[in-house]
């Protein structure tokens, strides 16, 4: 599978429903579930479909969403205020935004996201990847939507400190997994911060980012569970994100894989598993098969190749 002939930019008429759906609809609905619409859309239009098929998606997923309460969105005096504050997303938005109309995307992700970065795995990553597209794609308004998302979730010193302690080694060492008692992804992901496990086996290789991804990868094509999805499209979003701001992020990347592997139970896998066809709701199915599809070029990956012929078949 390959690209056609758009580039990875987004045309005028998504760019105004993305705003559109942003300033409309929660970022969560149904207490704790995620509006995976933005990425969706982006990542159909990144694999070549056109605008019917992507306004008709948007208006079935529309229905299941939290619509946004009318009231004034207060203002951040300081953007330190809203970080890991849920309840500041909109006003954190609201910021981004003058930031962003005053300063331009790059300026504004060169001074903000080196500071909330660490909390890139909070959320099951979804804040990152929100962001990524918006960089990806260069929606500004998507941009500063994954801005207030990350610093909403609030940033992670501890991942932050056990990240820049990473030493070298030749390949990724998955941790041992731990006993956790909780059930939600965070509170699992906090369970295993706090037990600090895995920093002795937290380790830098030479080349990290494609070692590591194909890793990531490995988990899914042998559990295809949901999960490890995100760790495959998680790992794709910190990358872009680190590439805008040219930021080394290996440690940091390596440490998250490794909390966020202990927080589903470290399941096991074995490191040869090749991709097979999916079974997951629409809006996983098609940005797994961006992921894949964008990390083969990225990353010079054959294997991410591979996984993008098999994931991204239902989408050629």
């Amino acid at each position: 599978m390959t690209y056609g002939t758009e580039s990875l930019s987004c045309p005028l008429w998504l760019n105004d429903l993305l705003l559109h759906h942003r300033d409309a609809y929660e970022p969560d609905y149904n207490g704790h579930l995620t509006d995976h619409l933005p990425m969706m859309l982006l990542a159909m239009h990144g694999l070549g479909a056109d605008r019917e098929t992507i306004e008709l998606r948007h208006r079935r997923y529309i229905r299941r969403l939290d619509v946004v309460d009318e009231f004034e969105t207060p203002k951040l005096a300081r953007v330190e205020d809203g970080f890991g504050e849920r309840r500041a997303y909109r006003a954190l938005v609201r910021y981004f935004d003058d930031e962003i109309a005053n300063s331009g995307v790059d300026d504004t992700l060169a001074s903000h996201l080196p500071k909330i970065m660490s909390g890139w795995v909070r959320h099951a990553f979804h804040g990152t990847i929100r962001l990524a597209y918006g960089i990806r794609f260069s929606v500004e308004s998507e941009v500063a939507a994954g801005l207030a998302y990350l610093a909403s979730a609030g940033p992670d010193e501890d991942l932050a400190r056990i990240g820049k302690g990473a030493t070298q080694s030749d390949r990724f060492a998955w941790p041992p997994s731990i006993d956790i008692e909780t059930s939600r992804f965070d509170d699992r992901y906090d369970e295993v911060l706090k037990a600090n496990t895995f920093a002795v086996h937290t380790h830098v290789l030479a080349e990290n980012e494609r070692q590591v991804a194909e890793d990531v990868l490995a988990l899914f094509n042998h559990t295809q569970g949901f999960f490890p999805l995100h760790m495959v499209t998680g790992t794709h979003a910190l990358g872009i994100c680190a590439d805008a701001i040219e930021e080394n992020v290996d440690g940091l990347m390596n440490a998250g894989i490794s909390a966020a592997y202990l927080a589903i139970e470290a399941p096991m896998f074995v490191l040869s598993a090749t991709p097979k066809p999916i079974n997951m709701d629409f809006a996983h199915e098609v940005k797994v098969a961006f992921s894949c599809l964008d990390q083969a070029r990225r990353l010079n990956s054959v294997r991410y190749e591979k996984a993008s012929d098999i994931y991204g078949r239902p989408f050629a």
